[in-house]
């Protein structure tokens, strides 16, 4: 009854998940960073936006934000605009985000959550539910944010959030320029400690490369681990050395 009344609910456009009791302490830190820097209208790319969920949550605390949501899925894309279509201060884009800009093959999945540009891994253990298996293949559009910050005149970032599935690294190697002039305060994206996907990066890595362009890790939020004990996914908040030496680690404050 449980598995029907959730796939009935799906049918209708919504997902249903666990509320994590920490899943509110990523944002708050966010909005007191940012606040302390003295951004109260800030500008944010929500990368993998899905249906809105992200979108909604930074509304909720900035409400002044500029939001550019990025997904490529065209059932979720429609969900996304009924959502927003009053609010002028959300944008809405068709688009996957990676390295180059194109047109990739996506991987669509029974939960779309979990769609992504990489394919589900085929010889390892399979650390996702059965019901985010393959559904189908699709070519979608693709942007490097180097070239939507660019063709859009987008001076800076406040918030870079990414949730695309393993396609992280690619996404922030399409963002070279950005991270060089140091145009992004704070970067929100999903980390993995197993493979979800073929060739997606682990969380080391994502960290190494992030640290070549001076950030630092702040915290990591919303682990989850598989039932054999294995850490499997998290949320890892990480602050520009301009966030660090404003507002982290300034010597007239108490630890």
């Amino acid at each position: 009854m449980k598995t029907i009344t959730k796939r009935l609910i799906q049918q209708l456009g919504y997902d249903i998940s666990k509320v994590n009791s920490k899943s509110k302490a990523s944002f708050e830190a966010q909005h007191s960073l940012l606040t302390r820097m003295g951004v109260d209208q800030p500008v944010i790319l929500d990368i993998g936006a899905n249906k809105g969920q992200t979108a909604n949550k930074y509304k909720q605390i900035f409400p002044q934000s500029k939001i550019y949501c990025f997904e490529p899925f065209p059932d979720s894309v429609n969900v996304l605009k009924d959502r927003f279509s009053s609010d002028s201060t959300v944008e809405i884009f068709p688009t996957a985000v990676s390295e180059v800009t194109g047109v990739q093959k996506f991987y669509t999945n029974h939960q779309s959550a979990t769609n992504s540009l990489l394919p589900r891994p085929n010889m390892l253990r399979r650390y996702y539910p059965k019901d985010a298996s393959l559904k189908a293949n699709i070519e979608v559009p693709v942007i490097s944010i180097d070239n939507f910050v660019c063709t859009k005149n987008i001076e800076k970032i406040d918030i870079l959030k990414m949730d695309i599935q393993g396609g992280e690294l690619k996404a922030l190697q399409g963002a070279k320029q950005v991270l060089k002039e140091k145009d992004i305060l704070l970067i929100y994206l999903e980390i993995m400690f197993v493979p979800h996907y073929e060739n997606a990066p682990l969380f080391y890595k994502l960290w190494d490369f992030l640290e070549s362009y001076q950030y630092t890790l702040f915290n990591i939020y919303n682990l989850s681990r598989a039932r054999n004990g294995q850490l499997r996914q998290g949320d890892a908040l990480f602050v520009h050395q301009q966030v660090r030496s404003s507002v982290i680690d300034r010597f007239d404050e108490e630890p």
